[in-house]
Order: C-alpha cells, then sequence, then structure tokens
C-alpha cells in the first residue's frame, strides 16, 4: 500500500517551521541516500533535507503531510490554483 497524505494548513510560516523541524528531528533528517541498485548507503549522494514544504495560499500555507504525523494538524481544501492559459 502506497503512502496516504493529505493537505494541511498553518496560520503562519513560522508554524509551519516550528512544525516541519520537529518532525525533521524524530526522522533524523538530513537523511542519506542510498544507491538504488545496491541498496547501500551513498555518501556522496544529497542528503534529503526537508521532510515537505509548505506553499502560501491564500494568506495560510499548506502542504502536503503523511496521515501518520499528521496527529493534531487541520486538514484543509485550499490548493493552489492553476494558472490560467
Amino acid at each position: 500500500m502506497g503512502r496516504v497524505m493529505n493537505w494541511y494548513k498553518w496560520n503562519t510560516l513560522e508554524d509551519f517551521n516550528i512544525w516541519h523541524d520537529a518532525l525533521c528531528l524524530t526522522l533524523g533528517y538530513p537523511e542519506t541516500g542510498s544507491n538504488q541498485l545496491t541498496g547501500l548507503l551513498d555518501e556522496s549522494a544529497q542528503k534529503t533535507t526537508a521532510y515537505t514544504v509548505a506553499l502560501e495560499v491564500e494568506g495560510k500555507w499548506i502542504a502536503q503531510v503523511e496521515n501518520k504525523y499528521s496527529s493534531n494538524l487541520i486538514e484543509t481544501n485550499l490548493r493552489l490554483k492553476k494558472p490560467e492559459l
């Protein structure tokens, strides 16, 4: 089964950063990448430094988060608007 993710919102970027920094610490970020062929850690690969990225929409900050990390977060229907052609 794949990862189940939803969109959640924060009132400020600072609120998001506090939550995100705590989660990254819990998850052990920055995370060393691995060689897909061998499965071995690849110290020369770029490290994963962020779990997710926040986007500003209508004065709120939204980000996709796996449900297993979403305790106490507020789910939202806010989305980035697609540019008009």
